[in-house]
């Protein structure tokens, strides 16, 4: 939603309806003076806020905003509004009007924090411990008095043009209107070329909380909700998958000893994302990692141990042990070959053990030594907090702090023909950007533009549902991580819900997208308008008008003829 609408010229109008915009805003006013609100001893209020504001349940000082979105064709627009009454309503329900007939409506849902992560001086505080975060999909919501309810409207843009809708909220008898405005400029966002994974878990633990009960493992029902991962995954850009090969290979050994590999599951697992439109590349599960709690230890690799009944456990050897060479050997030779057969060699990428440091990184060589030996072509990425790993990693991966340290050697490697993404996770905290719950919502927006600011061409998050088993992500977000870490979607009835900070990422991502449009033809614009935002690794400028504005500017920039 841009706060700039008085900066619109001509050519930005789509050709057939010229003064469209500026009759939207007599529109608007037009409806806000024309139709009242019910009468009632306890009036409601409904006003806009910019989507990039959390809006806390109590809080009376929010800064109002034009009910007014600017995006390109293929991005999703965003309005926010929130209801709040002096009364309680058992029964709010939300729909929209107009010309939106695609427009999703919402409600912003409050997770507990119970254990704040101290952060910097932006870090929001919630006197109540709530905080906004999932996109409910009820019907219709409880609030009580004076209590702020947010609610989100989401609109995808797939043609240019102005479109006007209307919020319509229902309670108790009465009705409240507010009407808002989609800005569609002439600019089509090509599909997101930044690469983009969050790693998930489909371990029995959390398949039982997306479903609501047990899942067998691989029945029809498992598969299921792999395809709800998956297409879930597609509307949001996420383009890379992590599917572990060890753990979906079923293994035999023939009467010869010799090791038999089945790959089907898998295959499928593969194709499920395919088929969605998610996977433009494969992260090859771990293989290996620290044994035990030492993080300074050395690395070692699962190997299987199959029972007598056939059920295979993994024990973890060191990478020279002869019984790691005897599996690994045929075991990389038959999954070389296979990707190769299915032509997915070219878009898979192995993880060996995650997060290697200094006293770790002579294992690490070690591993990939034995990978490389046997499967030469396979090349190799690893979220990374030791540079010691060159030759060894073609995919560097550091954490946001050690790029921020390391630029010069993460460039260098990026001239020698390595690739280099970053990643956060419970860390870096203090001023850098990350997805807290905590955060300004900006920030987990600004991961992106970091990612164009500073060439990296991926980014990497370890939970999209790492939920806790032990409570409900909807009554408690803290689990011995910073909240908001483990987790970024909510489970329900056998779906996914998003939340406000993916819709943030989402949108982050489309402003990458859109600034490397404009670096094809522009690029001094496009890079003065990522300096003007990213001001050090560190250092943002979070002013949402003046973000806005920067917005509106690079849609003008790519709108202008070449």
């Amino acid at each position: 939603m841009e706060l700039m609408m008085n900066k619109i010229t001509p050519r930005q109008i789509p050709p057939a309806r010229p003064f469209a915009r500026w009759a939207a805003f007599g529109l608007i006013a037009a409806i806000a003076l024309a139709a009242p609100l019910p009468i009632r001893a306890d009036p409601a209020q409904m006003i806009c806020v910019d989507p990039l504001v959390k809006v806390l349940r109590a809080e009376t000082n929010l800064p109002v905003a034009d009910a007014v979105a600017d995006v390109a064709v293929g991005e999703y627009a965003t309005i926010q509004f929130v209801f709040r009454a002096p009364v309680a309503v058992s029964n709010l329900s939300a729909s929209v009007a107009g010309d939106v007939p695609r427009a999703v409506v919402r409600f912003v849902g409050f997770v507990k924090v119970g254990k704040p992560y101290g952060g910097p001086e932006d870090t929001i505080q919630a006197p109540d411990g709530l905080f906004p975060d999932p996109l409910l999909e009820d019907g219709s919501i409880a609030v009580a008095a004076n209590q702020n309810q947010p609610v989100w409207i989401t609109f995808p843009a797939d043609k240019p043009g102005i479109f006007q809708g209307e919020l319509v909220v229902r309670f108790d008898g009465a009705e409240l209107r507010r009407p808002f405005t989609v800005c569609v400029h002439h600019v089509r966002m090509k599909k997101p070329r930044l690469r983009i994974t969050n790693w998930w878990f489909s371990d029995p633990e959390r398949l039982a909380m997306l479903a609501g009960h047990k899942v067998k493992p691989f029945s029809r029902e498992y598969w299921k909700l792999i395809c709800v991962f998956a297409d879930f995954m597609q509307q949001y850009h996420q383009n890379v998958v992590l599917i572990s090969p060890l753990d979906l290979t079923q293994f035999r050994r023939g009467y010869d000893g010799q090791w038999n590999f089945d790959f089907s599951r898998f295959d499928k697992t593969v194709k499920i994302f395919i088929s969605a439109g998610v996977i433009g590349r494969i992260e090859g599960g771990h293989i290996g990692g620290r044994p035990g709690e030492d993080w300074n230890a050395d690395f070692t690799l699962r190997v299987p141990e199959l029972a007598s009944n056939g059920d295979v456990r993994f024990v973890n050897l060191p990478p020279t042990n002869a019984l790691t060479r005897e599996f690994y050997g045929p075991f990389f030779t038959a999954f070389a070959r296979h990707l190769a057969s299915r032509g997915w060699d070219k878009i898979y990428w192995q993880h060996i053990g995650d997060e290697p440091v200094d006293s770790s990184a002579p294992s690490y060589i070690q591993c990939a030594a034995l990978l490389h030996e046997f499967a030469p072509a396979l090349p190799t990425i690893e979220a990374t907090q030791t540079r010691k790993l060159v030759g060894s990693v073609n995919n560097w991966v550091p954490i946001l702090d050690h790029f921020h340290q390391g630029a010069d050697f993460f460039r260098q490697r990026q001239q020698a023909g390595d690739e280099v993404w970053f990643y956060t996770c419970c860390g870096p905290t203090g001023p850098y950007a990350n997805r807290f719950i905590e955060q300004l919502l900006i920030k987990p927006r600004l991961l992106h533009w970091i990612n164009f600011r500073y060439g990296a061409t991926g980014y990497l998050h370890w939970g999209f549902n790492y939920w806790n088993p032990a409570t409900s992500p909807f009554d408690e977000t803290t689990f011995r991580w910073p909240a908001g870490d483990q987790w970024i979607v909510y489970p329900k009835n056998g779906k996914l819900l998003s939340s406000i900070r993916l819709e943030a990422m989402r949108d982050g991502i489309a402003d990458n997208e859109l600034l490397c449009q404009l670096a094809a033809r522009d690029p001094a614009t496009a890079h003065k308008l990522a300096a003007q935002t990213i001001l050090d690794f560190d250092r943002y400028d979070t002013d949402i008008p003046r973000f806005r504005a920067r917005r509106l500017q690079l849609l003008r920039a790519l709108e202008s003829p070449q």
